[in-house]
């Protein structure tokens, strides 16, 4: 399926630092998220929603792939300079947009500012998941995505040193969270299919890290396997409550994850029809700040209603206006504040690390 045309080699896998159409599939998720809040019942159908699981499985990817490779580089695994990247790249502009929030709740003069003083608690020890509805309680994403990140770095780290005992942890976390749905103790702060797309992510990541089984994702990175993925995430899209009625709502969202890291080889071979138009500068460019618009997605929808008082603004054009202004906000964000907190942060973690002597370059070795 892969096409000696389209499929890229181990070797170039190892050596792209950056993989362009990945943020493009972020923005295209944004989008999607967008479209469910804000699109009305048009849009609402397609179930946008689903793009905070491709987000997910992307995060389990990302993260996975760039602990593999600087074990490999420099020996070991540093979960402090791991935390100080994580850290510096999420919190500060989410600790920024909720302080708006709340001092806009505050302002407000309704009942959002008793919302937001009952969820503050939990926003601010990022156990989301838990507050009742509030302003910013589309930020349980982020409790699940950082609960991930305390867990699954140090359990890759003690256990996942080579490739079997790798996807054995990813098969231990699965296996324990298939027995929590299957035993019913599902609770606000561990749904299993919250985590499911995160696994997936990681154990592809540990996959095509190693050549022994590079060739499993190799296969993947053809023209016709990026089509028929595509339309499958399309149809997963429009026709979810269906899926959801016949297999239950945890395994089609376990399935929709599955699809988008099926879609990722594919995205990575940058000679696919995929990748190039994932790739394009446009969508690098929304990607890049789509974190920023997803958190400030309900100011810049409040303030697009704000503007333009008196009329009635519903469906895609709400859609389009709150999508823009968001963008707008996010990008001012991006380049003022998001990315030289990045920055700084990548900084301070190479300095934390202790001097470890590389590996010799005949050493070096992907996780086998």
């Amino acid at each position: 399926m892969g096409g000696r045309g389209t499929a890229i080699g181990f070797e170039d896998f190892q050596g792209t630092r950056n993989f362009a159409a990945l943020d493009g599939l972020r923005a295209i998720s944004v989008f999607l998220v967008f479209s469910d809040h804000f699109g009305g019942i048009a849009w609402t159908r397609f179930s946008g929603w689903l793009g905070v699981h491709a987000f997910f499985v992307l995060s389990g990817f990302l993260i996975t792939t760039l602990l593999l490779r600087e074990r490999d580089t420099t020996g070991r695994v540093s979960l402090k300079a791991f935390y100080i990247r994580r850290g510096t790249r999420l919190l500060p502009l989410y600790l920024l947009v909720l302080a708006a929030a709340m001092g806009l709740s505050y302002h407000a003069q309704n009942g959002t500012w008793e919302q937001m003083k009952a969820a503050a608690p939990y926003y601010l020890t990022l156990l989301n998941e838990l507050a009742d509805m509030a302003p910013l309680h589309m930020t349980w994403t982020l409790g699940v995505e950082w609960k991930y990140y305390l867990i699954w770095p140090a359990l890759l780290v003690v256990f996942g040193a080579t490739l079997r005992s790798g996807l054995a942890t990813v098969g231990f976390c699965v296996t324990a969270l298939v027995m929590i749905g299957i035993g019913g103790f599902q609770w606000n702060l561990l749904l299993p299919q919250n985590y499911i797309g995160m696994l997936m992510g990681s154990a592809l990541a540990i996959l095509m890290h190693s050549r022994r089984t590079f060739w499993l994702a190799r296969g993947l990175m053809g023209h016709g396997a990026a089509l028929a993925i595509v339309l499958l995430l399309f149809v997963w899209h429009r026709r979810f409550p269906v899926i959801a009625g016949r297999i239950d709502a945890p395994l089609a969202i376990a399935g929709y994850c599955l699809l988008i890291t099926l879609l990722l080889p594919a995205l990575i071979a940058c000679r696919t029809w995929a990748a190039r138009a994932l790739s394009a500068k446009w969508l690098v460019f929304i990607g890049h700040r789509s974190y920023a618009m997803y958190l400030v997605q309900y100011m810049a929808a409040h303030a697009v209603i704000a503007v333009l008082p008196g009329t009635t603004i519903v469906g895609g054009l709400l859609l389009s206006l709150s999508f823009a202004a968001a963008l707008l906000v996010s990008d001012l964000l991006y380049r003022g504040f998001e990315k030289p907190i990045t920055d700084w942060g990548h900084r301070w973690a190479r300095a934390v690390k202790q001097p470890v002597a590389p590996r010799a370059e005949g050493s070096r070795r992907p996780l086998a």
